[in-house]
Parts: C-alpha cells; sequence; structure tokens
C-alpha cells in the first residue's frame, strides 16, 4: 500500500495536518484495510514536502509552552502530477493473495494438532470480528461513503467471507487428523517429479 498515495489523495479533498490525515483514516475505517503506522505517515509526508508535492498552507500557532506549531499542508500541481502517477501505478499491481497461514501449511504435517486447532480458531475469530466490523461501517456509514470507498469495503468483505470458509475447511481437515498427515510419497518420489514436470507453473515474481 502506497502511504502517499493515501496522504496525497486526501490531499486532494481537502487541505490537512498530518494528525487529521491519520484520525480521517481512523474514521473512515480505512485501517482496518490497510496496515498503517503513524512513523511511516509522517516520513512520506516529510518526503513529499521536500519532494515539492505538498506545502504548506497555513501554519497554527498551537498554545502551550514549547508545543510547535502545527502546519496545514495543501497538494501543488506537482503533487497532483504524482498522485495520478501513484493511482494508476497501484491500480496496475498484481499479487496473490498473501496470508500468514499460508507459509505454515507445506511445514504442518510437524505440527501439534493440539496446538494448531487453538490457533486456527483465533484465526477464524479474528476473520468473522473483521467481516462484523465492516458489515457495521457499511450499516452506519453506509449513506455518507463515496462509492469507490464503499466498493473497497465491499471487497474486503468478500475477501473476508472467502477466508472464513478456507479456515472452516482447515479446522475440519485438522480434525480429523488429515491436515497434519505424513504424505503417501518419499521425498525422492517427489523431487523426482518435480524434475519431470511440465505443467503450468506459479509466478516467481
Amino acid at each position: 500500500m502506497s502511504m502517499k498515495l493515501l496522504i496525497l489523495g486526501l490531499l486532494m479533498e481537502r487541505d490537512r495536518h498530518p494528525y487529521d490525515i491519520r484520525q480521517t483514516i481512523k474514521q473512515r475505517n480505512w485501517n482496518e484495510c490497510f496496515r498503517l503506522r503513524d512513523g511511516s505517515l509522517y516520513y512520506a509526508v516529510d518526503q513529499l514536502r521536500d519532494h515539492g508535492q505538498i506545502e504548506a498552507a497555513e501554519i497554527v500557532a498551537v498554545p502551550g509552552e514549547n508545543r510547535p506549531d502545527k502546519t496545514i499542508y495543501r497538494i501543488t500541481e506537482s503533487g497532483k502530477a504524482a498522485f495520478d502517477k501513484l493511482l494508476y501505478e497501484q491500480l496496475s499491481q498484481v499479487s496473490y493473495p498473501q496470508h500468514p497461514v499460508f507459509l505454515t501449511l507445506p511445514f504442518i504435517r510437524y505440527g501439534n494438532q493440539e496446538q494448531v486447532e487453538p490457533l486456527l480458531l483465533k484465526q477464524l475469530s479474528a476473520c468473522e470480528e473483521r467481516i462484523k466490523r465492516m458489515e457495521a461501517v457499511l450499516s452506519f456509514k453506509g449513506d455518507y461513503i463515496p462509492n469507490g470507498s464503499k466498493m473497497m469495503i465491499e471487497g474486503i468483505m468478500k475477501f473476508g467471507e472467502t477466508e472464513k470458509e478456507w479456515l472452516l475447511e482447515l479446522l475440519e481437515e485438522t480434525r480429523s487428523g488429515r491436515l497434519l498427515q505424513e504424505p503417501s510419497w518419499t521425498l525422492e518420489e517427489l523431487e523426482k517429479f518435480l524434475k519431470s514436470y511440465s505443467g503450468p507453473r506459479m509466478s516467481e515474481e
């Protein structure tokens, strides 16, 4: 996810202070859709300012001793051009879906069922809670969400429903003992097969 795209996009709406950007992200529940860190936000703001893509629109004095002034930023013409470039670059990206459980599955047969099952249940619970939060957002804010943002939330929900179905299948395989079964082939047989395999392969990108 491009933090710069997020910042420039919000500045396309109106001038903002970095803290306002942070709060807007939370108010719109985008933190449910993207992994965001405050440090990366402020670092990206500094970079955009240094490259002339945003500039100070207003400096607001903050009452209190030793408190820094608050800088309200606006997007520049250079920033608008950068926004266009980032928008279409992001739209053109293609990637496989990612899930932390994916990396464990080729080696799950070396695990312990008593430990695997509760961890999968935890994943399932987190997935269900995420779906509920997205449903609540659409229920309470749906009329005030731009269509693009609404489609983003609906997309997250559909991914979540598919994830939920998949996690339930994993739990069934775990409880039956099939997920942790040793394969019927030997390592030597697998390596021999892979050397001779000429079918479709996943991209190495």
